[in-house]
């Protein structure tokens, strides 16, 4: 078993079981204490110009869910999710109890929010929810800058997920 610590579209129920194909045994609200969610990953293109990362920032907070799942499906998590991202271990407050969890950080040209897709955000802030974070975190994800481009947002939309759905196997 493996405890992972999902800070990004990881954090949705409905993405984590339908798209990604994982079956946690269980997943929970959880904090990862110093370190920070910043929008600086780099996307394909202007359409999705970033994604979730997170940074070291002693004193900060970011708020998450933790999954416990089976060792099989965290290295499928591990290697759908490319090269740019090191795997880390960090302690995570869930509930009562600290966990020693893994999560995933990129190395990133910049600590700087970049505006990441409405698509993507609306994502996020929909796991927040669902996931009882707090009131205070979904404010600052919707606080986050996003783009959006008629069409061409739904077009690339519907490629994303085709593609993370062929990574997920």
């Amino acid at each position: 078993m493996a405890f992972y610590f999902a800070y990004g579209s990881n954090m949705s129920n409905d993405y984590f079981r339908n798209v990604r194909k994982m079956t946690p045994i269980s997943s929970n609200p959880a904090l990862l204490n110093d370190y920070r969610l910043v929008m600086n990953l780099k996307g394909p293109n202007f359409v999705e110009p970033s994604f979730a990362n997170i940074c070291y920032d002693n004193g900060a907070r970011v708020e998450g869910v933790l999954h416990e799942i089976a060792q099989r499906d965290f290295d499928r998590i591990v290697a759908s999710e490319g090269e740019t991202y090191k795997l880390i271990e960090a302690s995570v407050v869930c509930g009562d109890s600290t966990v020693m969890a893994q999560t995933l950080m990129s190395e990133a040209d910049t600590e700087q929010d970049l505006p990441t897709s409405r698509r993507y955000l609306k994502i996020l802030i929909k796991a927040a929810i669902q996931s009882d974070l707090t009131a205070e975190y979904i404010a600052s994800l919707r606080s986050k800058r996003s783009v959006y481009y008629p069409i061409l947002s739904e077009i690339f939309a519907v490629r994303v997920y085709l593609w993370v759905r062929s990574r997920a196997r």
